[in-house]
């Protein structure tokens, strides 16, 4: 019963303005009269990795839709806070075992289509931040020309397409875990405020889809980068290289200059039979540090339940010669080891709706706390292992 109400209370108070958001949402798309079942997200489509409706043939000059998360993670580390990305304030472990930040979100979004060349799309979500806050921030907002169907440019806050599930991370319905492999999409940078172009050609039976974006954000600078997207068959391979300013490593590292060039190459695969799917991806960055990260997950649908194991890790940091000597906190901000096992299954219970569950066993490495967040500055938990147990409900609308 006091789990119960530690869960019930926590989402009570950190879920108020999500389901405010979410109601006005939903009854604006109502009275408009463009609400449907299959629209997750224009800038953020459902993937193969779960069931969804197909798009309607037939376009309205405005759609609207949203998608969301309602989830409570528990983790039975108590001298520090698990968090899916390291920016939040808190997490589940010392500041509570319970915990609804890290998987609880709403979106909403409209999408119009002015012409057949001139579309745009703004997005607005609502989900856990630094400031330790759920206000509504817009995640996405651009145009975009298509010169032909197989090219278009877009222009304004773009997501980018690091990770074969970062142009959809937040969308938790289109993907069979709870929430994407943490060890690697910590490492994502999620959008940038630029310009991209999209050029798909079929190559025999493939499509191939190169990207080329340019942009800033608040702790980047001189954002470029390439991706290019092979689909064949049931197949999905993807490669792509980006290089940045970055502010936020120089004030980590402690190093004196301003700014720090740092670089993403990245690879992924990913192969759907319909009855099963399997995926691999890779990372490693390189800035004053060099870094490596991966994971490889599968699942098996069996009706409406998709059990699933997933094994993801990221290397211990190697510091590159040409720079001056690192500090104790650089030491320790490079070292950010950690390795996951997880399993999980996910059940589509009721149209647009899925219910998941999923164990993780997280082990440290032997020289560092990992990505905790709150722990304290006596405490080593190098080489530790401790356990995580998360549900979560996804929906479209």
């Amino acid at each position: 019963m006091s789990v119960f109400f530690d869960i019930k209370t926590e989402l009570m108070h950190k879920t108020i303005p999500l389901a405010v958001f979410l109601f006005a949402a939903c009854n604006f798309a109502a009275q408009a009269g463009t609400l449907n079942d299959s629209d997750a997200g224009a800038e953020k489509p459902v993937n193969n990795h779960a069931s969804a409706p197909a798009a309607l043939t037939e376009q309205p000059m405005f759609r609207f839709g949203g998608f969301g998360s309602l989830g409570a993670s528990r983790s039975n580390q108590d001298q520090g806070d698990y968090v899916l990305y390291e920016s939040l304030p808190k997490g589940a472990g010392r500041s509570g075992n319970w915990t609804a930040g890290n998987n609880t979100r709403v979106a909403a979004h409209v999408s119009a289509n002015f012409t057949p060349a001139v579309s745009a799309i703004l997005q607005v979500d609502s989900e856990y931040h630094s400031d330790d806050s759920y206000s509504p921030r817009v995640e996405l907002v651009n145009v975009k020309y298509a010169f032909d169907p197989d090219f278009y440019m877009r222009v304004g806050r773009l997501a980018l397409p690091t990770f074969l599930d970062s142009e959809n991370h937040d969308v938790g319905y289109s993907y069979a875990w709870v929430n994407p492999p943490v060890d690697l999409y910590q490492l994502s940078i999620h959008s940038t405020d630029g310009v991209d172009a999209t050029y798909r050609s079929e190559i025999g039976e493939a499509v191939n889809s190169i990207k080329a974006m340019y942009g800033s954000r608040s702790n980047a600078k001189e954002m470029w980068g390439f991706f290019d997207k092979l689909e064949y068959g049931q197949a999905t391979f993807q490669i792509g290289y980006q290089e940045r300013q970055s502010l936020t490593l120089n004030q980590l590292s402690g190093v004196s200059e301003a700014w720090i060039r740092n670089s993403d190459l990245s690879v992924g695969a990913s192969y759907d039979r319909g009855n099963w799917f399997a995926m691999y991806e890779w990372l490693q960055r390189r800035s004053i540090f060099k870094i490596n990260a991966m994971y490889v997950s599968g699942g098996y649908r069996i009706n409406e339940f998709t059990p699933y194991v997933t094994y993801s890790r990221i290397a211990p940091g190697t510091f590159l010669p040409g720079y001056s000597a690192p500090t104790a906190a650089a030491v320790q901000l490079a070292n950010r080891s950690q390795r996951t096992t997880s399993l999980g299954v996910r059940w589509d219970f009721m149209r647009n709706t899925d219910f998941k569950i999923q164990y993780d066993r997280v082990r440290l490495g032997d020289n560092s706390n990992g990505y905790l967040v709150n722990v304290p500055p006596d405490v080593s938990l190098h080489g530790s292992s401790f356990h995580v147990i998360t549900a979560v409900v996804d929906f479209v609308f």
